[in-house]
């Protein structure tokens, strides 16, 4: 009779209670347990980084650990990037920045990096052309020469700093982590009540200012 254990794992989000040999790989576990074949098995070594997934944040290679080292553990794998704040109702930017910037070929390597990218920018939200090379040092690519690699991470980091602009009416600052910041109350501080100039929006005076701001007049 096979040995088994029982372990829990949150995968992107999921709670999963599997049973598992207490030598298998975690991704082995993610791949054919949970059927998330997005995490490649490329050396079963550790070198080319192609099963990289984030365990509590932190990017790991799933081929050098035991599924069992991960019980409790919240994973996310490629296959939540288009699911996160971010992502909006398209893909997320590093997975739109691969694409834009041609930072792919064959693929095989792509989930490992992008889930390398995600933990540089969640910790690094502006990193240097040094500081992205430095931390997808331990994934390996045979095709792109690394180069459009490195800007599709930069396109992302680029994109990222856009959405932490506070949308009008109420609305919120999305940061890379996926966190979420109330915009600043201005009235609170002393200062003007805001007002974005789009009618019916933040509640200005619209109207007020359609009778005389087109003619440069004082509004009454």
């Amino acid at each position: 009779m096979t040995d088994t254990r029982e372990i829990t794992l949150t995968v992107n989000g999921t709670e999963h209670t599997i049973d598992v040999e207490p030598r298998r790989l975690l991704v082995h576990a993610i791949r054919e347990e949970l059927d998330l074949i997005g995490t490649h098995i490329g050396c079963d070594t550790g070198n080319c980084g192609a099963c990289t997934v984030l365990k509590d944040g932190e990017p790991i290679k799933s081929c050098l650990m035991f599924a069992t080292q991960a019980d409790g553990s919240e994973l996310t794998t490629v296959e939540k990037m288009e699911d996160l704040p971010e992502a909006g109702d398209d893909l997320h930017p590093l997975q739109e920045g691969f694409r834009e910037e041609h930072g792919l070929q064959c693929g095989y390597c792509t989930p490992g990096m992008i889930m390398s990218g995600k933990a540089l920018l969640d910790e690094n939200p502006d990193p240097s052309e040094e500081e992205i090379r430095e931390a997808i040092s331990g994934n390996l690519c045979r095709c792109t020469g690394y180069q459009n690699i490195v800007r599709s991470i930069e396109y992302a980091a680029e994109e990222l700093a856009d959405e932490e602009v506070a949308a009008a009416d109420g609305g919120v600052i999305t940061g890379a982590d996926g966190s979420t910041v109330a915009p600043p109350d201005h009235e609170a501080d002393g200062g003007a009540k805001f007002d974005c100039g789009v009618e019916n929006c933040c509640g200005g005076p619209a109207a007020d200012r359609e009778c005389g701001s087109d003619l440069g007049g004082e509004s009454e």
